[in-house]
């Protein structure tokens, strides 16, 4: 069972540095397409909460702790909510990835 969750892992890993390899090209109509269908599927696919902490994380850039205070939940709920929130969001990556190969080749 570790295994096929370490193949997944490292699935999801690929996927995002290619994904950020294709963001280097200079390919503005995908990159503006792309970051509108992402940030809506965020606020669709992750939970409210999973939304909210990697928001005050990853753009406010507050700590767990700091995150765990203004939240009032401890500091491993905000860890684990981060995680899973990241971990969807790789998995959108990885879809627009594919979705990129069929309209934009």
């Amino acid at each position: 069972m570790r295994t096929v969750a370490l193949s997944e892992h490292t699935a999801t890993r690929l996927a995002y540095r290619q994904y950020l390899g294709l963001l280097a090209e200079d390919d503005r109509g995908f990159r503006q397409a792309f970051r509108t269908a992402f940030f809506r599927a965020m606020r669709e696919q992750l939970t409210p909460r999973q939304y909210e902490v990697l928001r005050m994380i990853e753009v406010e850039g507050l700590s767990c702790k700091q995150c765990a205070e203004r939240l009032g939940i401890s500091p491993s709920a905000v860890s684990r909510h981060c995680s899973r929130g990241k971990k969807r969001l790789r998995t959108l990556l990885a879809y627009n990835l594919e979705l990129r190969h069929q309209y934009f080749s």
